[in-house]
Parts: C-alpha cells; sequence; structure tokens
C-alpha cells in the first residue's frame, strides 16, 4: 500500500542519516528549524526540551545547511553546531522526544537560502510522518533564533485536537520589544516593524479579504497530508513563508492559535532581501528612524471594491460597467485592463455564487492585492508613519476609540 507522502517523497532529496533511528509509533508533532551559521541555536532547543511534554512523542528537525558560495566560518560554525545539537541530543532525548539534524554544504547558489533549508527539514518531518502513517501528523515551522512559552508544545497539540479539520494554522507571535540584547534603536525598529506587520493584517480583514493571516516562516503549523498534497515548501530565498502559505490558506480550515506564543528574535539581518532582519539593519544602520507604512485610504478602497464582490456573480454587462464606474479610481485604474475578462472566465467556471467568490479570491488573492496597495502609492496615496497610519485607521474604524496622544 502507498503511503499518503509516497508519491511527493519520491521527488526529493533526503539524508539518511535523519532515519536512522525509526520514528516512534505515537509521533504526533515535528518541529522543524533551518539553520545556517547560528552560534546560539541551543537556545532554541533547551526551550523546546524545557517545554510541559505533550500527549504525543514530538520530534525536532534541524535542517543545518550552507551555499557553495559560504565562507570557511559558516562551514566552521555548522560543523560546531552539529556536534553541539549531537551532545545535547544524547542529553535530551527518549523515545517521545528526539532531536535529529542535517548538516548540508555546498548547496548550489540558486537554492541556497531561507526557502531551500526550511524545505529539507519539512521534507524530512514528512518522511518520518510517513514512515509512521500519520497524516495527520503536525508539522511545526520554527526558526533558529526563536523561542516559545512552555506551553508552546501543548498548546499546538490541544488546538488541532480542538479543530480537527483545521489544515494548518498560523501561531500568535510576539518579538521582544525592550531588553538588553540589543541597542535601542533594533528594539524601536522591531517595534514599528511588528506595528506594521499586525496593521496590514488588520487593514486587510477590515476590507474583507478573506485570506488575511500573519504568514511569519517562525509561527505556523501545517498537517502532514496537507504539505503532501500542496507540493511541499518552495526554495524561496526570501518569503518563502508567505509564498507557501498562500498555497494553503485559500483550502480553507486556516486556523489561528492564540493560545500559547513564539518569539521571534529581533536580531538584524542582510540575509534576504526584505522581511524583518534587513528593516532592523536600517534603523540599526541610521539609515531610518522611523519606518513607513501602507496609507489607511488603500484600506477604505479596497473595502468599497471587496463588498461588491457577492454581486458580480449575476449583474449583466451593463450593471457591471455601472459597478465598476462606481469603485473608487486607485481600484478603477489598477483593475480596468483585466477586470472584465477576469470576471467573465471566473463566472464561467462557477457553478454557483460561493464557487464565484472562492474561484475570485483565488484570482485576487493576497498577492495581487498587495501588488495593487503598491501600485496605489505610487499614483494616489503617500505612506505614512506607522504610528500616524495606525492612528488613523483606528479611528476611521472605530471613532472615538483612539486616545489623543498629545492629551
Amino acid at each position: 500500500i502507498m503511503s499518503f507522502a509516497e508519491a511527493y517523497l519520491e521527488k526529493v532529496s533526503l539524508v539518511p542519516e535523519v532515519d536512522r533511528v525509526p520514528p516512534s509509533p505515537s509521533l504526533s508533532l515535528i518541529v522543524t528549524i533551518p539553520a545556517c551559521n547560528e552560534p546560539d541555536l541551543l537556545q532554541t532547543l533547551e526551550c523546546l526540551a524545557g517545554c510541559t511534554k505533550p500527549e504525543g512523542g514530538v520530534e525536532i528537525i534541524r535542517a543545518l545547511n550552507a551555499g557553495d558560495s559560504a565562507g570557511s566560518d559558516v562551514v566552521s560554525q555548522n560543523l560546531l553546531s552539529s556536534d553541539e545539537i549531537t551532545e545535547f541530543s544524547h542529553r535530551n532525548s527518549s523515545e517521545d522526544f528526539r532531536i535529529l539534524h542535517t548538516n548540508i554544504t555546498g548547496i548550489r547558489r540558486k537554492d541556497s537560502g531561507a526557502g531551500f533549508a526550511r524545505k529539507i527539514a519539512m521534507d524530512h518531518a514528512l518522511s518520518r510522518f510517513s514512515q509512521c502513517n500519520r497524516p495527520d501528523g503536525i508539522i511545526i515551522s520554527l526558526d533558529a533564533d526563536t523561542l516559545c512559552d512552555s506551553d508552546y508544545l501543548i498548546s499546538i497539540e490541544k488546538h488541532f485536537q480542538s479543530y480537527p479539520g483545521s489544515n494548518a494554522c498560523s501561531v500568535y507571535f510576539e518579538h521582544p520589544l525592550e531588553g538588553k540584547d540589543f541597542p535601542e534603536r533594533v528594539y524601536k525598529g522591531i517595534t514599528e516593524y511588528e506595528l506594521h506587520m499586525r496593521y496590514y493584517v488588520e487593514g486587510m480583514r477590515y476590507a474583507g479579504h478573506p485570506h488575511a493571516f500573519h504568514t511569519v516562516g517562525s509561527a505556523f503549523c501545517i498537517r502532514a497530508e496537507t504539505y503532501a498534497s500542496q507540493g511541499g515548501m518552495n526554495k524561496k530565498s526570501a518569503g518563502e513563508d508567505f509564498y507557501f502559505l498562500q498555497k494553503i490558506i485559500p483550502l480553507g480550515r486556516f486556523t489561528e492559535l492564540n493560545t500559547t506564543r513564539v518569539i521571534p528574535s529581533p536580531r538584524p539581518s542582510e540575509r534576504v532581501a526584505f522581511g524583518t532582519g534587513p528593516t532592523i539593519s536600517r534603523f540599526q544602520s541610521g539609515k531610518i528612524s522611523r519606518l513607513e507604512s501602507y496609507n489607511p485610504g488603500v484600506f477604505n478602497d479596497l473595502k468599497e471594491f471587496l463588498s461588491d464582490v457577492p454581486f458580480l456573480y449575476e449583474e449583466d454587462p451593463e450593471q457591471l460597467r455601472s459597478r465598476f464606474e462606481s469603485w473608487p479610481e486607485s481600484i478603477r485604474t489598477n483593475l480596468e485592463k483585466e477586470i472584465y475578462d477576469r470576471i467573465e472566465e471566473i463566472r464561467s467556471n462557477s457553478a454557483g455564487k460561493g464557487a464565484f467568490i472562492k474561484r475570485f479570491y483565488r484570482w485576487f488573492n493576497m498577492f495581487r492585492a498587495l501588488k495593487y496597495i503598491n501600485y496605489a502609492h505610487t499614483r494616489y496615496y503617500e505612506r505614512k508613519p506607522v504610528q500616524d497610519a495606525v492612528r488613523e485607521f483606528l479611528l476611521n474604524k472605530e471613532p472615538g476609540t483612539v486616545p489623543d496622544p498629545d492629551s
């Protein structure tokens, strides 16, 4: 009998050493962690080892990796990390709590990066669940510099027990906003960046987009069967988490886990082209002293457009033209070249209104919505300091709820 993941696993490369010890029959959670040149990676392992143990078995898979252009210092650090993980594993492993790892060097340039490393770890997790035939097993995505609350593992287990139909979930996260590990500029930067992240998701929810969830690589979980059926993680060097979850969220039954906490590091980084690390680097170097975010006007315009989606299924060309003319100018100019053909195509492939709406958001997904937002800021709106943008957004959404900062 073919395993639920066999067709997928035949197409990927796995490191045989990871499977020297067969998985426990009780295995239910696997934490996957990509790592490259991480001197403090034992902190995350100690944090996980200190968690309250769930009912099912737990494995942690660390994917140490280095590209073919990596310096000898990176390769040496990964070798040191490999020894540290082996030693830590000897001291902390049991039948129901195992720590496994890979150490792959010389990864070709086009593949080396966060996406490929995350894929290695998650593919191995899938293989482990496949061996014990656990399609409902939970693959947890974490990062090498990330900590968690002590109830992290049991909260994830309970969440999927409470929502047995859930394909995947995002996990609540909080960056440290103060402390002594980083300069004050870094904490100011991460405070503004996290506010920007939360504002963006809230703005998209206010606009009515059904796929508005956080897509943070260190803060999501997915069922093994869903991971395999959707073709696994991509190899993108940045934003791999966003692109991957944009395939998963539209499937439906995507949930949020808010009863525990992941604590990502606010450290600066230049490893990827965009995201938290590069933004914090600009704060630390003094290139920026405040973060510009989206103008609330884009969410108002999106709301006007998206609130009309249910009506688009039944309207004749004249009604559709009239509705198009009623939309804000930023929407009209962004969509005018494709909207009529798109609606016709979506309509002709939909058996009813529900199917039409679902298919519509497969086209106007979060990636397409973000392209609109960026376009609107080139022609219609100016970005604003994030605190000003949030204050204006909240006042607009719920007048009277935001205190005057000068009062």
